[in-house]
């Protein structure tokens, strides 16, 4: 192959991998941010006085390093409290 028609694949194959990448992040994004929220979520939790304590007094299993605790058939259910409620269990107020 001549020189010259490399060096003119060069930029299409460039191309076709920086848009590869492109579309990879794209549907890794939407799961990076929810996994950023739930872990800000679970900081404001252990940081707000009397939230720990009310959800180990009426949840059984709590784990307060998470905020959450496992139901019986493993599905993971995140405390409201009085004190601290997660932005997605509040309720929507337009």
């Amino acid at each position: 192959m001549p020189k010259s028609i490399r060096l003119a694949v060069l930029p299409l194959a460039l191309a076709l991998l920086i848009g590869g990448q492109v579309a990879a992040h794209a549907q890794l994004a939407p799961l990076v941010l929810l996994d950023m929220m739930v872990k800000k979520s679970n900081k404001d939790a252990a940081a707000t006085p009397g939230h720990a304590e009310w959800c180990a007094q009426h949840r059984p299993g709590y784990r307060p390093q998470w905020n959450n605790w496992l139901e019986k058939d493993g599905r993971v259910t995140y405390c409201a409290s009085p004190y601290y409620t997660p932005p997605w269990k509040a309720p929507y107020k337009q």
